[in-house]
Formats: structure tokens, sequence, C-alpha cells
């Protein structure tokens, strides 16, 4: 007996394009060179996103930015962001 929406070997099953990654990276029209963080985080560029890091409580008073990017309280960031940076040709 089949289950209620499984489905039959006559249909098509979704499959991953070979290769994809699991979790993609940051695309360079989302990267701020100059704070080295996502353009779409970067609230030294778009202080407006300011107040909702303050609600979460993600927000280093001393810095004045995000606890979540804040290298100078969290050196191991730097690591993080070093990583999600797209990589540009010749690197």
């Amino acid at each position: 007996m089949r289950r209620r929406g499984a489905p039959t070997s006559r249909e098509p099953q979704p499959q991953a394009k070979p290769g994809a990654p699991l979790v993609q990276k940051a695309e360079v029209a989302d990267w701020c060179k100059e704070h080295v963080v996502p353009e779409s985080v970067c609230t030294r560029c778009n202080a407006s996103l300011i107040p909702e890091f303050q609600e979460k409580g993600d927000w280093c008073k001393e810095h004045g930015l995000p606890e979540s990017q804040c290298i100078e309280c969290h050196p191991e960031l730097e690591a993080k962001f070093e990583a999600m940076a797209p990589k540009t040709a010749g690197k």
C-alpha cells in the first residue's frame, strides 16, 4: 500500500546539481570591501541597520558596531569573514 503523498517510481525526483555547495558564499555584490563584512549587514555603510542589531542585543557599545562583527572584541571573527569574502581573480 502506498502512503499518501509518497512519490511513485514514475514520478521524477528532484536532484541536486552536482558540485553545488550546501551553503552559498557571499556574492561580490553583497560584500563591503571597505569593512570586510557582507554589505547587507554593514552598519557602517547603512546606519539604518543599527536599531535591528541593538534590538537583538547584538551591539558592541565600545566600538559602535554589531558584536557579531566586532573583530576588536572577537578576533576569531576575522577568519570567519575572510572565509566568507568573495575570491577575486588571481587569489
